[in-house]
């Protein structure tokens, strides 16, 4: 996806099984059609269409909208990493502005940047951090443990992209005994944390051993309970659909 500026386009990676099935289709698109009316861009008014692969394993698909074009442009591909433990560095979050930060916009480059920046050190996954908080990843949502067994995630307005797999886990880690809080993911916060978590629609929920070379918590319950929430999720039939030439 060429670097051509946040209003260039718009778009949304969700997951494929082996029938060409979607995951969240509804979410994705309620978010997609958010994006683009804060991006000014029009979304086509029918469906995507991602075809069926010879494949047992789930995939991703990237769904995208060209500004100025009446087609969606679907890459589908393979998942590298998922409910891994990982090593994480420590990475400028990118900032535009208040219309723009949060969506997933046409400038994406400056996340890959921030992967390849990881992978170059040897890591896999860039913390974003803005004015000493952490506010994203590069692909996915960091969920932050605290002693006292509260979930912490950066707030709505910190700049952080809208996370559909974040809000799955929302509804399901209370029940658990691990309600959520939105606030201030600060070098202190996550310093004395039981656990890190990134979680997103590739990833899945990755445990984060180390950032910047320092070793994190030693807990592995919010990890463990994020795996075991999507594991349920995405074995339920309910949560797959077939897209067709309906309006988005």
């Amino acid at each position: 996806m060429a670097n051509n500026g946040p209003r260039s386009a718009v778009f949304t990676t969700l997951l494929v099984n082996s029938r060409g099935e979607v995951a969240d289709w509804e979410h994705h698109a309620q978010r997609l059609s958010a994006h683009a009316q804060r991006l000014r861009i029009t979304l086509p008014s029918h469906q995507p269409t991602i075809g069926r692969e010879d494949v047992s394993s789930l995939r991703l698909a990237r769904i995208l909208c060209r500004s100025g074009e009446e087609e969606w442009d679907v890459d589908v591909r393979e998942i590298p990493i998922r409910n891994e433990e990982l090593e994480a560095i420590s990475y400028p979050a990118p900032r535009w502005n208040e219309r723009t930060n949060g969506t997933k916009h046409g400038a994406w480059d400056a996340y890959h940047d921030a992967q390849e920046a990881a992978e170059a050190k040897g890591c896999d996954v860039a913390l974003l951090i803005h004015e000493y908080n952490v506010v994203d990843a590069d692909r996915g949502t960091p969920l932050v443990l605290d002693e006292d067994g509260t979930v912490w995630v950066s707030s709505s307005g910190s700049g952080g992209v809208e996370s559909i797999t974040l809000g799955i886990l929302r509804q399901g880690l209370p029940a658990l005994g691990l309600p959520v809080i939105e606030g201030q993911l600060n070098e202190r916060t996550v310093a004395r944390c039981a656990e890190m978590v990134v979680v997103g629609t590739g990833l899945g929920a990755c445990r984060i051993a180390s950032i910047d070379g320092e070793p994190l918590g030693r807990s592995t319950a919010l990890s463990a309970a994020c795996q075991r929430l999507l594991h349920e999720h995405f074995t339920d039939e309910a949560t797959w659909s077939k897209l067709g030439s309906e309006v988005v």
